[in-house]
C-alpha cells in the first residue's frame, strides 16, 4: 500500500503516491590537448524524488503547509519507504470530487537513528 506522511506532525496525507529515484551528479569536463577528455566529479550525487500523488483539498493544504515548514516527509511504495523534503511543489487543475494531482519534489533525507 502506498502512502504519503508528514512525519513531523504525524499526518497521513495521501494513499494514492508514486514516486520515481532521480540523480544529479555534479561534475566538470575537460579536453586535453592529446584529445582524450578528462572529467572529475565533485562531491556525492545529489538524490531527488519526484512524487505523484492524488489528494483532497485537505491534503493540498497539509502540502502547502510541509512545503512552507520544510517538513520531513515519508513516502511509501511497493519499492520502498523515501524520506525527504519539499523543494518543489504544484497542482494539477481541481479533478471530480476535489480532488487535486499534486506534483512535488523533495531533496533525499538521511536519517540517523
Amino acid at each position: 500500500m502506498s502512502l504519503l506522511k508528514n512525519i513531523d506532525t504525524n499526518t497521513d496525507i495521501s494513499y494514492f503516491v508514486s514516486l520515481n529515484v532521480n540523480q544529479e551528479v555534479i561534475r566538470t569536463t575537460q579536453k586535453l590537448l592529446s584529445g582524450e577528455v578528462y572529467i572529475q566529479r565533485i562531491g556525492k550525487p545529489i538524490v531527488s524524488y519526484t512524487v505523484s500523488a492524488f489528494v483532497t483539498r485537505i491534503g493540498k493544504e497539509l502540502l502547502m503547509a510541509a512545503e512552507d515548514t520544510a517538513a520531513l516527509m515519508k513516502v511509501e511504495v511497493k519499492h520502498g519507504t523515501y524520506y525527504g523534503r519539499i523543494t518543489e511543489l504544484k497542482f494539477s487543475e481541481r479533478l471530480a470530487g476535489d480532488w487535486f494531482n499534486a506534483t512535488m519534489t523533495l531533496v533525499k533525507e538521511e536519517l540517523i537513528s
